[in-house]
């Protein structure tokens, strides 16, 4: 798994740096409208999966939180980036600064809290202290490379 994951990220990287220079500045889309709509009907289940796990007190909280997360922060990045000049530019920073970074924000908060708190539970049923509750820190619990 951690192969995969440092040739995905190198592979990345050189994509990166080849559009760079390879993309144009303007470009017309077609199917603009059902790219959006699909966009936001995603963005919308997975908030709505957020709000149910989150009244519910489910796991699924923790990875709904950090997908609604990416949701607000990619909407924004494009809403800002692809706007037009004017009012729909500052509509759109508008809406990124004062509603969706912070909610993504909020978002990665709770979810990081969760995962704390589970992490601490986790331990106290055991009869444990963790050495820790920094996610950097604390290791995965169990690590099975047959079933990733």
């Amino acid at each position: 798994m951690e192969r995969m994951l440092i040739i995905g990220s190198t592979v990345l990287f050189f994509w990166i740096f080849y559009m760079i220079f390879a993309l144009p500045a303007t470009y017309r889309a077609e199917n603009w409208d059902v790219a959006w709509i699909g966009f936001d009907i995603g963005m919308l289940a997975s908030i709505l999966t957020t709000t149910w796990s989150v009244w519910k007190r489910r796991q699924l909280a923790i990875p709904a939180l950090v997908i609604s997360a990416t949701f607000l922060v990619i909407d924004s990045w494009f809403d800002v980036a692809t706007s037009q000049e004017g009012r729909d530019f500052w509509v759109a920073l508008l809406l990124a600064g004062l509603v969706e970074i912070p909610s993504a924000f909020a978002f990665i908060r709770l979810a990081r809290r969760l995962i704390r708190a589970s992490i601490e539970n986790t331990h106290k049923r055991l009869g444990l202290v963790p050495d820790s509750l920094s996610l950097r820190k604390v290791q995965l619990t169990f690590w099975v490379d047959d079933e990733i």
